[in-house]
């Protein structure tokens, strides 16, 4: 099979998600021996993340072969903090609590702007209503966000950055097409137990193929970094701070 030479690739080093590379680059860092046939990559015409050497792509002659001295420690335990921090399958988890966070941060701004100019409406609209109408004004407040900063909040604090499949931040018209489908596919806009359905569907999509449906018909990707659990804690908590406060008001 011939390579595909004319395509973007990313891959998984230092547990990070990097790139984009060009083909002839990426073959070079093998055959250097800086990535291994252990190491994850993708394009856009694979429709999950592989191992290097499961690809047709390579050969063993690919991979430059080094002898190291074995390390004293634990390789058995080396091993499993590098599964933990590599995310060829996506990270639904991560994913879902940055946006539930942008979220959260956009209601309160909406409710307190309302509140401020028409403050019957808010008192007279249930709660599920105004959480739909939050769902639905934010794709066009997100789309404007990512393409004018490449990032949301709830993402640069979980260390997440949304790209093209060739590496270059989207545009607005990507941005919004994006943002449509999440809350169609993703969120069912907000109406209960049909948000439930496209949480279960769209989660085990992306655990099975480590790219959302939205991503590979829109043609993004999403690079995951490192995170510590601090951070993962305030996001989380975040959204339930500010229903507590909203009830006890």
């Amino acid at each position: 099979m011939e390579p595909l030479v004319g395509s973007a690739w990313f891959y998984i080093r230092d547990h990070h998600q990097q790139g984009p590379v060009g083909w002839f680059e990426l073959k070079k860092m093998f055959e250097q021996g800086v990535l291994s046939g252990e190491t994850f990559i993708w394009t856009k015409e694979m429709q999950c993340w592989q191992t290097a050497k499961n690809l047709p792509y390579f050969s063993e002659t690919n991979f430059k072969t080094q002898q190291v001295e074995q390390p004293p420690e634990n390789l058995a335990s080396q091993w499993q903090e590098l599964q933990r921090d590599t995310y060829p399958k996506g990270r639904p988890l991560v994913r879902y609590l940055a946006r539930f966070f942008d979220l959260s941060l956009f209601s309160l701004f909406l409710i307190t702007l309302v509140s401020i100019f028409s403050p019957k409406f808010v008192l007279e609209s249930s709660p599920v209503f105004i959480f739909i109408l939050s769902i639905i004004l934010y794709i066009l407040v997100e789309a404007i966000i990512l393409s004018i900063f490449g990032n949301t909040l709830g993402k640069s604090i979980l260390n997440t950055r949304i790209r093209t499949v060739h590496g270059e931040p989207i545009d607005l018209h990507t941005a919004l097409k994006r943002s449509i489908f999440v809350t169609a596919a993703g969120m069912g806009f907000g109406v209960p137990l049909i948000n439930f359905i496209c949480f279960y569907f769209s989660y085990f999509d992306l655990k099975k193929n480590g790219k959302s449906t939205w991503d590979r018909q829109v043609g993004t990707v999403v690079l995951y970094g490192q995170v510590n659990s601090a951070r993962i804690l305030f996001v989380s908590i975040f959204p339930f701070m500010l229903l507590i406060a909203g009830i006890v008001v």
